[in-house]
């Protein structure tokens, strides 16, 4: 008998060494850049202790890998692992392409907003990677005192631009429903209402959204008479980058970038609009590394994802790309990063509800005409159309 459970054992422990040698092969989604410099190098220490695991990274942008999953999952050629902004969560969800993160333990080491974050309808699924905002990046060389004002903003351009050049006092992408939002919150047009849950209270036409965009569509004439396709974000980076444009509205992702430029840059919250007291109101986002439904290894999977997001990795992760840890054990103090912070207080996080990816699309076209000179009203009212037929 003894001989008997002396085999069981032997077997027992066989099988088990046998499992934990299996091979296992995870592709990993994140964004080209600073972000991919960290998942490459997360890749190789992560191998150090797990010998029986291969991970390749594949370069696919944060904003993109949602509609790619949706693809690419069910077909069996998605990721494992991926990255998306905290407001896919919602659709990701409803569509059955994330996995719930299960252990009850792992938000708590999280600041309060990534926990609200990862959670949808109370259920966790993404893992925090960082905190961002967008905010008013200067060029020292240019500009001596970063404006606190939009008017201050007008008055700089008109002793700086020259057309002819290519120079401009302030360059953002003004096609891009991510930051033009400002003009519709800092004029008190709360996009899905005060909490960022109701579809029926998208606000896209009423009467402060109108107010807002007439003062987005004036700015063109005043500062940055470009048409709003060819404001792109290479456009506007160049831009900065090459010292042409003094200032441009960007996010701590870009900052690598143009500390690679060699460019001496401060920056600081957003510019205030007429009569409102306080820098303008942007979108804050959490970046969310989540776990594929459709892996084929869930478990090594998550944690892989959870190895992304350790205090000592995420530190690395800030090390690289200057993006804000969202943990409350890692603090950063530097001038830059308190630039991003400052900015966080006068944000709001991006809602998660799924007629989001209606706003993207219908705002996204209604910015850009509304600024090459689109009637304000007659794109808002059409936006608000499309918001208010989508399922």
């Amino acid at each position: 008998m003894k001989k008997i459970v002396s085999l069981l054992a032997v077997a027992a422990v066989f099988t088990c060494a046998s499992a934990f040698a299996k091979k296992v092969n995870l592709t990993v989604w994140e964004s080209d850049g600073s972000e991919k410099a960290y998942i490459e190098w997360a890749i190789k220490e992560y191998k150090k202790t797990h010998k029986n695991v291969k991970i390749k990274y594949e370069p696919v942008s944060s904003t993109d890998a949602r509609s790619k999953i949706e693809l690419d999952g069910p077909a069996g050629v998605g990721a494992d692992v991926f990255v998306a902004p905290h407001d896919h969560i919602g659709a990701l969800v409803n569509g059955g392409h994330v996995l719930e993160i299960t252990d009850k333990s792992y938000m708590s080491s999280f600041i309060s907003a990534a926990q609200n974050a990862s959670s949808y309808k109370g259920k966790v699924y993404g893992h925090p990677l960082a905190i961002e905002t967008y905010c008013l990046f200067y060029n020292k060389n240019l500009v001596k005192n970063p404006p606190k004002t939009w008017d201050e903003v007008i008055e700089f351009a008109k002793k700086y631009n020259d057309k002819s050049q290519n120079k401009y006092a302030l360059v953002w992408e003004v096609g891009n429903a991510y930051y033009d939002i400002i003009f519709m919150s800092s004029f008190g047009a709360q996009l899905f209402g005060p909490t960022g849950s109701d579809r029926h209270q998208h606000n896209i036409n009423s009467e402060a959204a109108i107010k807002g965009l007439t003062y987005f569509q004036n700015l063109r004439k005043q500062i940055l008479d470009v048409p709003a396709a060819d404001m792109t974000g290479d456009f506007c980076s160049s831009a900065f980058s090459e010292g042409k444009a003094a200032m441009i509205i960007a996010g701590p992702w870009k900052t690598a970038d143009f500390q690679s430029a060699g460019i001496k840059f401060g920056i600081t919250t957003l510019p205030e609009f007429p009569g409102q007291g306080k820098p303008a109101t942007s979108f804050s986002g959490v970046r969310l590394a989540f776990t594929s439904a459709y892996s084929e290894h869930p478990e090594e999977a998550e944690e892989f994802a959870k190895f992304l997001t350790s205090k000592e990795n995420l530190s690395k992760r800030f090390e690289l790309t200057k993006q804000i840890p969202p943990r409350k054990d890692i603090s950063t103090n530097d001038p830059l990063s308190n630039g991003i912070l400052s900015q966080t207080r006068y944000a709001v996080p991006m809602p998660t509800i799924p007629q989001m990816n209606t706003y993207w699309s219908a705002m996204g076209s209604a910015y850009g005409g509304i600024w090459d000179g689109d009637d304000v009203k007659t794109d808002l009212d059409a936006a608000a159309k499309a918001m208010e037929s989508a399922k």
